[in-house]
């Protein structure tokens, strides 16, 4: 009898004290999250479930130049494939000031100590917006570095507008590749873009279809496009290519039984206003037409 109750004193003891390292190791955990982060990210709690599982409450990841993500709950498994975790959860994406239906799926891999992430095929479905693929690496957690491809499958260029508070005279959906790429110590911040974009609609109606190839160049503001077609859908086009930045740009084009007055009123009012760009007239064929505008420095 006596065997029996130390037997039982000692489960108990143990079972107490896993209880409590469990209690104490998810308190660490959810400080050192927000911590190594520098507060991007930070979790209402954590629970482990033994032997692999992790169940995160209220995620909260927050990046000055990306929406804010909530994630109501979030599941995080090993995967035994290296250091990796798959990842899963529903939850909202904050878009001025309005909130929309999110749900990611993905896995992670890396040193979470120095925050070092390589991003396998993680899958985003937003409400509303449609549903991307995102694969890429962050140095530091995201603050030192950035290189994400992001696969756009459909996406509502309407919501784009909204998340960006851009001023786009047209909608559609689009689709097709976006390459962000983001260094603090090389001081580099571009996204490379390879985009179709279906269902192209203005607001007189005037419906398209276009293909744009190009850079951004977020810190100098600038935008090259490499190559860019506009189709009416009526065997007419127009192809393009040039730059545009804060002061400048510089524009050609070939026309094909198309008036290039479609392609000028898919360029942002503020733009064309800007740089006093007006077009208009009928439909007619022209090779090596070109639009510059330099802005002239005073002496």
């Amino acid at each position: 009898m006596k065997k029996y109750k130390k037997l039982l004193t000692i489960i108990i003891a143990a079972t107490g004290i896993i209880i409590t390292s469990l209690f104490f190791t998810e308190r660490y955990l959810v400080k050192k999250v927000s911590y190594i982060t520098n507060n991007h990210i930070t979790i209402s709690s954590i629970k482990i479930v033994p032997p692999f599982l992790l169940k995160l409450k209220k995620v909260h990841i927050s990046y000055a130049q990306f929406p804010e993500i909530f994630l109501r709950a979030l599941s995080i498994r090993h995967t035994f494939t290296g250091n990796a975790f798959a990842f899963s959860g529903p939850g909202s994406i904050t878009i001025q000031e309005g909130q929309k239906d999110v749900k990611i799926k993905g896995s992670v891999s890396g040193n979470y100590k120095e925050g070092k992430l390589d991003i396998q095929k993680t899958y985003i479905t937003i409400e509303d917006l449609g549903s991307f693929e995102v694969k890429g690496g962050l140095e530091q957690w995201g603050k030192e570095g950035v290189n994400l491809i992001i696969n756009l499958n459909g996406t509502e260029i309407e919501e784009v507008k909204k998340i960006f508070n851009l001023n786009l005279p047209f909608r559609g959906r689009a689709s097709g590749v976006l390459i962000l790429d983001y260094s603090k110590n090389r001081e580099k911040s571009i996204m490379q873009f390879d985009i179709t974009v279906q269902e192209l609609s203005t607001e007189e109606g005037n419906k398209f279809t276009a293909f744009v190839k190009g850079i951004h160049n977020i810190k100098e503001r600038k935008i090259d496009i490499e190559d860019g077609k506009l189709l009416n859908g009526e065997g007419g086009q127009i192809l393009f290519n040039g730059f545009i930045d804060k002061e400048n740009f510089n524009l050609n084009f070939e026309t094909q039984n198309m008036p290039l007055e479609d392609l000028l009123k898919l360029i942002p009012e503020d733009i064309r206003l800007k740089y006093n760009i007006s077009v208009s007239g009928g439909s007619v064929s022209m090779k090596n037409f070109n639009i510059e505008k330099v802005k002239k420095k005073s002496v």
